[in-house]
C-alpha cells in the first residue's frame, strides 16, 4: 500500500517516528512536517523525519492524502480546525492523541462531509520529547487504538493500515471506553510515579538504585503536556485514584494489623498478574502514553 502525501503536523517524538517509519518502509510519496518554530522543522529535516518543512498548517495540507495532528492533546482540536477547510476532497484526517472523548467530539464536529476523520492513539512513546528521539521502529509491536470504531466510516481501513504497516496492533475502542481504559493503564502510573518521586525527601533520593529509577523513570515525562493529558480525561483519572487508594489503604490496613498472611497474597496476586503479561517483554513500550 502507498499512502501519498502525507503531512505531520507536530513532527516531534511521536510525528517524527512515524515520519521515519513510513520513509523506511516507502509506504509514502512525500512526508511534509509543520512546525511552529523553524528550529523544529530543520531538526526533522536533519534527522529525515521529512522531506518537507512549512510553518503554515493551511498552505501545508492542500495538496496532502492523510493530515496526522501530532501536536500535544491540548493543541490538536485547535490544529484541525484550522486545517479542516483547506484539505482536499476525500483525504483523511487522524490523530495520535492519548486522549479520545472530547478531541472526538470536538474534530467530528468541525468536520467537512468530503473528507474523513478517524482518531488513532498508537501506546508508544518515552519519556524523552523532540525529535532527535524518533525511531523507525518506534511502533513495532505496540498497540494502537483507533476510535471510534465504525466498519462503515471513511478513511477506517487506510488509517488501520497505516500503522499495521508501522508494526502496530490495532484495537478498536470507542472514544469513551479509550478513556477509561487509559486512565488505568496509563495515566495512573504517570500519576502515581510523580507522587512517588514526591513523597521521597530529596536528600533520600541520592541512595535510589534501578528498582527506584525504573519505577519512577514516567516522571521524567513533559510536566505541561501531562497537565493536559489530566484535564482531557479528568473524570477517569479521579476514578482511577479512587481505586488504587483502595488498594493503597488495604495494604496499609495489613501492615497495621501484623496480617502478613493477607499482605504476601496481594504480593503474590500483583506478581502473577504482572509476570501474564509482560513476562517476556521487559522493554514494553506505552506504559508512559
Amino acid at each position: 500500500m502507498h499512502f501519498g502525501t502525507v503531512c505531520i503536523i507536530g513532527p516531534g517524538l511521536i510525528g517524527g517516528s512515524i515520519g521515519l517509519g513510513l520513509k523506511k518502509r516507502n509506504l509514502v510519496k512525500t512526508v511534509i512536517g509543520v512546525g511552529h518554530r523553524a528550529s523544529s522543522i530543520e531538526n526533522a529535516l536533519k534527522v529525515h523525519a521529512i522531506d518537507i518543512g512549512i510553518l503554515n498548517p493551511e498552505e501545508a495540507v492542500k495538496n496532502a492524502d492523510i493530515v496526522i495532528l501530532a501536536t500535544a492533546v491540548n493543541k490538536i482540536v485547535n490544529s484541525a480546525r484550522k486545517v479542516i477547510p483547506f484539505m482536499k476532497s476525500k483525504a483523511i484526517l487522524t490523530d495520535v492523541g492519548s486522549t479520545k472523548s472530547y478531541i472526538v467530539q470536538q474534530i467530528t464536529h468541525h468536520m467537512r462531509k468530503d473528507i474523513a476523520f478517524v482518531g488513532a492513539h498508537p501506546i508508544a512513546g518515552s519519556e524523552q520529547r523532540g525529535v532527535e528521539f524518533a525511531s523507525p521502529d518506534l511502533f513495532e509491536g505496540c498497540n494502537c487504538i483507533i476510535t471510534p470504531f465504525n466498519k462503515n466510516s471513511m478513511g477506517l481501513e487506510t488509517v488501520s493500515s497505516l500503522w499495521q504497516f508501522l508494526g502496530a496492533n490495532i484495537i478498536y475502542l470507542n472514544p469513551e471506553q479509550h478513556d477509561e481504559m487509559l486512565a488505568f493503564v496509563s495515566h495512573l502510573p504517570h500519576l502515581i510515579a510523580s507522587c512517588l518521586i514526591n513523597s521521597i525527601k530529596q536528600e533520600h533520593l541520592t541512595y535510589g538504585a534501578s528498582g527506584l529509577r525504573d519505577t519512577t523513570r514516567i516522571a521524567s515525562g513533559d510536566p505541561e503536556l501531562w497537565v493536559d493529558i489530566f484535564d482531557q480525561n479528568r473524570e477517569n483519572v479521579i476514578k482511577s485514584i479512587d481505586q488504587f487508594m483502595v488498594e493503597l489503604a488495604g495494604f496499609k490496613n495489613d501492615l497495621v494489623r501484623n496480617d502478613n498472611m493477607t499482605l504476601l497474597d496481594r504480593l503474590k496476586k500483583a506478581k502473577v498478574s504482572r509476570d501474564n503479561v509482560f513476562r517476556n517483554n521487559t522493554t514494553t513500550k506505552g506504559i508512559n502514553k
